[in-house]
């Protein structure tokens, strides 16, 4: 792979997986905005892939793979990292997108490389033990911040400057548009 093709696809990689993540922590499931922003993160994401394929032909992914496995791993990703990102402002969303997003990665990254070189007993012990512990982390982090609505969250702008002094109140992005 020519290193300007490369560097191109994993910024599109990596941009796209953001922009999801941007949109599962600003209100994907309350706001056209933030669906918008998810859609166009997917599309980034899949545009790395395409330059992977057509700078690395000799792969073993098929161009369905790429693009079915694709949307699977970005949508997974952006859930984990924006729901671990948002845990003190919504931790009601972020105890299912973080599990969910985790298994989802887990399947991608399965599907597109660990399929040929893995034996799936041990892919089987891992997911599960993983999962297990990405699930019991979430619980214990979504009743932590729910306890302590004070231990986290942050100002998006003027309007929460004011709100900043009542300290009992989370933060969630699900409540207002930015």
């Amino acid at each position: 792979m020519k290193f300007s093709l490369g560097h191109i696809a994993t910024l599109c990689k990596y941009t796209g997986i953001s922009f999801i993540a941007g949109a599962v922590t600003h209100g994907a499931f309350s706001e056209q905005r933030s669906m918008i922003t998810a859609a166009i993160g997917v599309g980034i994401y899949l545009i790395a892939g395409i330059l992977e394929k057509i700078s690395n032909p000799q792969t073993s992914n098929t161009w369905t793979n790429l693009l079915a496995i694709g949307v699977i791993a970005s949508v997974g990703l952006g859930f984990f990292t924006g729901g671990l990102q948002h845990f003190p402002d919504s931790p009601d969303r972020s105890l299912w997108v973080v599990p969910v997003g985790f298994l989802m990665s887990l399947i991608a990254v399965y599907w597109m490389e660990g399929r040929p070189h893995a034996k799936i007993k041990g892919v089987l012990i891992y997911g599960g033990i993983s999962v297990f512990i990405v699930t019991m982390g979430s619980i214990y982090a979504a009743n932590y911040f729910k306890a302590h609505p004070s231990a986290g969250g942050h100002a998006h702008g003027a309007a929460e400057m004011s709100s900043e002094t009542d300290k009992s109140k989370g933060h969630d992005h699900s409540t207002h548009k930015h």
